[in-house]
Protein backbone atom coordinates (compact mmCIF):
# COMPACT_ATOMS: atom_id res chain seq x y z
CA UNK A 1 0.00 0.00 0.00
CA UNK A 2 1.44 3.39 -1.00
CA UNK A 3 2.06 6.18 1.48
CA UNK A 4 -0.59 8.25 -0.25
CA UNK A 5 -3.23 5.53 0.12
CA UNK A 6 -2.49 5.37 3.86
CA UNK A 7 -2.92 9.15 4.09
CA UNK A 8 -6.22 8.91 2.22
CA UNK A 9 -7.55 6.37 4.68
CA UNK A 10 -6.44 8.45 7.66
CA UNK A 11 -8.20 11.48 6.25
CA UNK A 12 -11.27 9.33 5.58
CA UNK A 13 -11.32 8.24 9.22
CA UNK A 14 -11.23 11.83 10.43
CA UNK A 15 -13.92 12.85 7.95
CA UNK A 16 -16.16 9.99 9.07
CA UNK A 17 -16.22 11.53 12.55
CA UNK A 18 -16.67 15.15 11.43
CA UNK A 19 -18.97 15.14 8.39
CA UNK A 20 -22.76 15.27 8.89
CA UNK A 21 -24.31 12.07 10.21
CA UNK A 22 -26.83 11.90 7.35
CA UNK A 23 -24.03 11.03 4.92
CA UNK A 24 -23.48 7.30 4.49
CA UNK A 25 -20.06 5.73 4.93
CA UNK A 26 -19.79 5.23 1.15
CA UNK A 27 -20.68 8.87 0.48
CA UNK A 28 -18.07 10.08 2.97
CA UNK A 29 -15.38 7.90 1.38
CA UNK A 30 -16.31 9.17 -2.09
CA UNK A 31 -16.18 12.83 -1.08
CA UNK A 32 -12.84 12.44 0.69
CA UNK A 33 -11.14 10.44 -2.05
CA UNK A 34 -12.33 12.88 -4.72
CA UNK A 35 -10.98 15.87 -2.80
CA UNK A 36 -7.68 14.13 -2.12
CA UNK A 37 -7.31 13.19 -5.79
CA UNK A 38 -7.87 16.78 -6.88
CA UNK A 39 -5.28 18.01 -4.38
CA UNK A 40 -2.84 15.35 -5.60
CA UNK A 41 -3.03 16.41 -9.26
CA UNK A 42 0.01 18.68 -8.99
CA UNK A 43 2.03 15.66 -7.87
CA UNK A 44 0.50 13.26 -10.38
CA UNK A 45 0.97 15.42 -13.49
CA UNK A 46 4.37 14.61 -15.08
CA UNK A 47 6.87 17.44 -15.03
CA UNK A 48 7.61 18.10 -18.70
CA UNK A 49 8.50 21.71 -19.43
CA UNK A 50 8.13 22.83 -23.01
CA UNK A 51 6.30 21.54 -26.06
CA UNK A 52 5.54 17.98 -27.10
CA UNK A 53 3.93 16.52 -30.22
CA UNK A 54 2.66 12.98 -30.84
CA UNK A 55 1.72 11.63 -34.28
CA UNK A 56 -0.27 8.51 -35.12
CA UNK A 57 -0.16 7.32 -38.75
CA UNK A 58 -2.29 4.48 -40.09
CA UNK A 59 -0.39 1.67 -41.81
CA UNK A 60 -1.52 -1.17 -44.02
CA UNK A 61 -4.72 -0.65 -45.98
CA UNK A 62 -5.89 2.45 -44.10
CA UNK A 63 -4.97 6.08 -44.72
CA UNK A 64 -4.87 8.76 -42.06
CA UNK A 65 -2.51 10.85 -39.93
CA UNK A 66 -3.23 12.69 -36.67
CA UNK A 67 -0.84 14.91 -34.73
CA UNK A 68 -1.57 16.42 -31.32
CA UNK A 69 0.58 18.94 -29.50
CA UNK A 70 0.71 20.56 -26.07
CA UNK A 71 3.03 23.24 -24.68
CA UNK A 72 3.08 23.42 -20.89
CA UNK A 73 4.76 26.84 -20.88
CA UNK A 74 2.20 28.79 -22.91
CA UNK A 75 -0.78 26.45 -22.61
CA UNK A 76 -0.91 26.16 -26.41
CA UNK A 77 -2.36 23.01 -27.94
CA UNK A 78 -3.49 21.75 -31.32
CA UNK A 79 -4.77 18.73 -33.15
CA UNK A 80 -4.44 18.23 -36.91
CA UNK A 81 -5.58 15.42 -39.19
CA UNK A 82 -6.33 14.89 -42.87
CA UNK A 83 -9.85 16.26 -42.30
CA UNK A 84 -9.51 19.26 -39.98
CA UNK A 85 -7.53 21.09 -37.33
CA UNK A 86 -8.16 23.09 -34.16
CA UNK A 87 -6.20 24.57 -31.30
CA UNK A 88 -5.02 27.42 -29.13
CA UNK A 89 -1.91 29.22 -30.35
CA UNK A 90 0.96 30.39 -28.08
CA UNK A 91 -0.62 33.81 -27.52
CA UNK A 92 -4.01 32.37 -26.58
CA UNK A 93 -5.97 32.70 -29.84
CA UNK A 94 -8.35 29.82 -30.61
CA UNK A 95 -8.74 28.57 -34.18
CA UNK A 96 -10.28 25.82 -36.24
CA UNK A 97 -10.69 24.82 -39.92
CA UNK A 98 -11.60 21.97 -42.23
CA UNK A 99 -8.97 21.20 -44.84
CA UNK A 100 -11.36 22.33 -47.60
CA UNK A 101 -11.68 25.79 -46.02
CA UNK A 102 -9.95 28.72 -47.66
CA UNK A 103 -8.87 30.16 -44.30
CA UNK A 104 -8.92 29.58 -40.57
CA UNK A 105 -11.90 30.47 -38.41
CA UNK A 106 -11.92 31.81 -34.88
CA UNK A 107 -13.05 29.35 -32.20
CA UNK A 108 -14.42 30.15 -28.76
CA UNK A 109 -12.81 28.64 -25.63
CA UNK A 110 -14.67 25.64 -24.28
CA UNK A 111 -14.87 23.52 -21.14
CA UNK A 112 -12.07 20.97 -20.55
CA UNK A 113 -10.48 21.87 -23.88
CA UNK A 114 -7.32 19.80 -23.30
CA UNK A 115 -9.35 16.59 -23.48
CA UNK A 116 -9.24 17.27 -27.24
CA UNK A 117 -5.59 16.15 -27.34
CA UNK A 118 -5.63 13.77 -24.36
CA UNK A 119 -6.20 10.63 -26.42
CA UNK A 120 -2.77 11.28 -27.97
CA UNK A 121 -1.17 12.92 -24.89
CA UNK A 122 -2.93 11.22 -21.93
CA UNK A 123 -1.40 13.45 -19.25
CA UNK A 124 -3.65 16.18 -20.64
CA UNK A 125 -6.59 14.43 -18.96
CA UNK A 126 -5.02 15.27 -15.59
CA UNK A 127 -4.04 18.79 -16.64
CA UNK A 128 -7.62 19.41 -17.75
CA UNK A 129 -8.91 18.13 -14.39
CA UNK A 130 -6.55 20.44 -12.51
CA UNK A 131 -7.90 23.41 -14.48
CA UNK A 132 -11.50 22.18 -14.26
CA UNK A 133 -11.91 20.19 -11.00
CA UNK A 134 -15.67 20.08 -11.59
CA UNK A 135 -14.89 17.49 -14.28
CA UNK A 136 -14.27 14.94 -11.53
CA UNK A 137 -17.43 13.15 -10.41
CA UNK A 138 -15.78 10.60 -8.14
CA UNK A 139 -12.32 9.18 -7.38
CA UNK A 140 -11.33 6.05 -5.49
CA UNK A 141 -7.80 4.90 -4.70
CA UNK A 142 -7.66 1.10 -4.77
CA UNK A 143 -5.42 -1.22 -2.76
CA UNK A 144 -3.49 -1.80 -6.01
CA UNK A 145 -2.33 1.82 -5.94
CA UNK A 146 -4.50 2.84 -8.90
CA UNK A 147 -6.97 5.71 -8.89
CA UNK A 148 -10.31 5.04 -10.59
CA UNK A 149 -11.63 8.43 -11.57
CA UNK A 150 -15.10 9.09 -12.96
CA UNK A 151 -15.28 12.28 -14.98
CA UNK A 152 -17.23 14.29 -17.55
CA UNK A 153 -15.54 16.23 -20.34
CA UNK A 154 -18.51 18.55 -20.87
CA UNK A 155 -19.78 21.52 -18.91
CA UNK A 156 -21.68 20.27 -15.83
CA UNK A 157 -24.74 22.21 -17.02
CA UNK A 158 -24.82 20.09 -20.19
CA UNK A 159 -24.40 16.61 -18.70
CA UNK A 160 -28.13 15.78 -18.77
CA UNK A 161 -27.77 12.28 -17.35
CA UNK A 162 -24.84 11.21 -19.53
CA UNK A 163 -22.76 8.34 -18.24
CA UNK A 164 -19.30 9.44 -17.04
CA UNK A 165 -15.97 8.21 -18.33
CA UNK A 166 -13.58 6.23 -16.15
CA UNK A 167 -9.87 7.03 -16.04
CA UNK A 168 -7.35 4.74 -14.31
CA UNK A 169 -4.27 6.55 -12.99
CA UNK A 170 -1.25 5.04 -11.25
CA UNK A 171 -0.81 6.83 -7.91
CA UNK A 172 2.95 6.29 -7.76
CA UNK A 173 3.83 7.59 -11.23
CA UNK A 174 0.81 9.62 -12.34
CA UNK A 175 0.64 7.55 -15.51
CA UNK A 176 -2.79 7.39 -17.13
CA UNK A 177 -3.31 3.66 -17.66
CA UNK A 178 -6.67 3.52 -19.43
CA UNK A 179 -9.94 5.24 -20.17
CA UNK A 180 -13.41 3.81 -20.77
CA UNK A 181 -16.93 5.15 -21.18
CA UNK A 182 -19.12 3.65 -18.46
CA UNK A 183 -22.30 3.71 -20.54
CA UNK A 184 -21.99 -0.09 -20.90
CA UNK A 185 -19.91 -2.93 -19.49
CA UNK A 186 -19.04 -3.75 -23.10
CA UNK A 187 -17.64 -0.28 -23.84
CA UNK A 188 -14.17 -0.54 -25.38
CA UNK A 189 -11.20 0.40 -23.23
CA UNK A 190 -8.30 2.49 -24.50
CA UNK A 191 -5.08 1.51 -22.72
CA UNK A 192 -1.79 3.40 -22.65
CA UNK A 193 1.73 1.97 -22.57
CA UNK A 194 4.42 3.98 -20.75
CA UNK A 195 7.28 1.57 -21.29
CA UNK A 196 10.22 3.50 -22.74
CA UNK A 197 8.30 6.75 -23.26
CA UNK A 198 7.38 9.83 -21.23
CA UNK A 199 4.11 10.26 -23.11
CA UNK A 200 1.99 7.12 -22.83
CA UNK A 201 1.13 5.57 -26.18
CA UNK A 202 -2.11 3.86 -27.11
CA UNK A 203 -1.87 0.07 -26.97
CA UNK A 204 -2.94 -1.41 -30.29
CA UNK A 205 -5.24 -4.39 -29.82
CA UNK A 206 -6.82 -4.56 -33.29
CA UNK A 207 -4.52 -6.09 -35.92
CA UNK A 208 -6.54 -4.40 -38.68
CA UNK A 209 -6.12 -0.98 -37.09
CA UNK A 210 -2.34 -0.67 -36.93
CA UNK A 211 -0.57 2.64 -36.33
CA UNK A 212 2.94 4.01 -36.49
CA UNK A 213 3.79 6.46 -33.72
CA UNK A 214 6.19 9.40 -33.67
CA UNK A 215 6.99 11.39 -30.52
CA UNK A 216 8.75 14.77 -30.54
CA UNK A 217 9.26 15.81 -26.93
CA UNK A 218 11.43 18.80 -27.86
CA UNK A 219 9.04 20.46 -30.28
CA UNK A 220 9.51 23.92 -31.75
CA UNK A 221 6.84 26.29 -30.46
CA UNK A 222 6.48 27.63 -34.02
CA UNK A 223 4.72 24.34 -34.85
CA UNK A 224 1.82 25.59 -32.69
CA UNK A 225 1.15 28.67 -34.83
CA UNK A 226 -2.35 28.52 -36.32
CA UNK A 227 -1.28 28.80 -39.96
CA UNK A 228 1.40 26.13 -39.49
CA UNK A 229 -1.17 23.74 -38.02
CA UNK A 230 -3.54 24.51 -40.90
CA UNK A 231 -0.85 23.70 -43.47
CA UNK A 232 -0.03 20.49 -41.60
CA UNK A 233 -3.66 19.35 -41.93
CA UNK A 234 -3.65 20.16 -45.67
CA UNK A 235 -0.43 18.19 -46.12
CA UNK A 236 -1.98 15.24 -44.33
CA UNK A 237 -4.94 15.33 -46.75
CA UNK A 238 -2.56 15.20 -49.72
CA UNK A 239 -0.62 12.30 -48.20
CA UNK A 240 -3.83 10.40 -47.41
CA UNK A 241 -5.15 10.87 -50.96
CA UNK A 242 -1.84 9.72 -52.43
CA UNK A 243 -1.90 6.63 -50.25
CA UNK A 244 -5.46 5.76 -51.28
CA UNK A 245 -4.45 6.01 -54.95
CA UNK A 246 -1.47 3.75 -54.32
CA UNK A 247 -3.68 1.24 -52.51
CA UNK A 248 -6.11 1.19 -55.43
CA UNK A 249 -3.16 0.43 -57.73
CA UNK A 250 -2.26 -2.73 -55.86
CA UNK A 251 0.36 -1.41 -53.45
CA UNK A 252 0.36 -1.46 -49.66
CA UNK A 253 2.49 0.22 -46.98
CA UNK A 254 4.19 -2.07 -44.48
CA UNK A 255 4.83 -1.30 -40.81
CA UNK A 256 8.08 0.51 -41.69
CA UNK A 257 6.34 2.75 -44.21
CA UNK A 258 7.80 1.04 -47.28
CA UNK A 259 5.60 0.48 -50.34
CA UNK A 260 5.29 -3.15 -51.47
CA UNK A 261 3.02 -5.15 -53.77
CA UNK A 262 -0.16 -6.24 -52.00
CA UNK A 263 0.23 -9.99 -52.53
CA UNK A 264 -3.09 -10.78 -50.85
CA UNK A 265 -5.06 -8.91 -53.49
CA UNK A 266 -3.05 -9.95 -56.54
CA UNK A 267 -5.08 -12.18 -58.93
CA UNK A 268 -3.75 -15.74 -58.92
CA UNK A 269 -5.22 -17.02 -62.23
CA UNK A 270 -3.81 -19.91 -64.25
CA UNK A 271 -2.95 -19.15 -67.88
CA UNK A 272 -6.01 -19.21 -70.16
CA UNK A 273 -8.23 -19.56 -67.09
CA UNK A 274 -9.27 -15.94 -66.59
CA UNK A 275 -13.03 -15.13 -66.78
CA UNK A 276 -12.90 -13.69 -70.33
CA UNK A 277 -11.06 -16.68 -71.74
CA UNK A 278 -13.35 -19.14 -69.92
CA UNK A 279 -16.39 -17.43 -71.46
CA UNK A 280 -15.18 -17.84 -75.04
CA UNK A 281 -13.03 -20.95 -74.63
CA UNK A 282 -15.50 -23.46 -76.14
CA UNK A 283 -16.40 -21.35 -79.20
CA UNK A 284 -12.70 -20.75 -79.77
CA UNK A 285 -11.90 -24.45 -79.53
CA UNK A 286 -14.73 -25.38 -81.90
CA UNK A 287 -13.76 -22.63 -84.33
CA UNK A 288 -10.12 -23.60 -84.19
CA UNK A 289 -10.97 -27.24 -84.78
CA UNK A 290 -13.06 -26.36 -87.85
CA UNK A 291 -10.24 -24.24 -89.28
CA UNK A 292 -7.84 -27.14 -88.76
CA UNK A 293 -10.16 -29.65 -90.47
CA UNK A 294 -10.72 -27.32 -93.42
CA UNK A 295 -6.98 -26.92 -93.79
CA UNK A 296 -6.45 -30.69 -93.74
CA UNK A 297 -9.21 -31.18 -96.35
CA UNK A 298 -7.61 -28.58 -98.61
CA UNK A 299 -4.26 -30.33 -98.39
CA UNK A 300 -5.82 -33.71 -99.24
CA UNK A 301 -7.68 -32.25 -102.18
CA UNK A 302 -4.58 -30.51 -103.44
CA UNK A 303 -2.60 -33.76 -103.18
CA UNK A 304 -5.16 -35.69 -105.20
CA UNK A 305 -5.15 -33.11 -107.98
CA UNK A 306 -1.40 -33.41 -108.54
Amino acid sequence: MSVNSIVVRCVWGIAAMTLPNQLSTAQIASVVDRDVFIRELDRLIPDHPGAIMVTYEAVGKRAGITTAGYDSTSGAWFIASQTSCAGRDPVGRYFRADVEDAELSEMQPFFAELVTVANEIPSCYLIAMRSNPEMVVDAQLGSDGVWRVLYHAVDPAEINGRAPWELRVADETGHVLSKRWTVSVDSPTTEFDWDGTTVGLRIQTDSTDRLRTFVDDQSDILEFEAETVFQRAKTYRILADQKLKALSSGYIQDDEGEWVIDEENQPHVHPFNDPMTRRFRMPLLVGGGLVFLIGVAQLIRKGRSQ
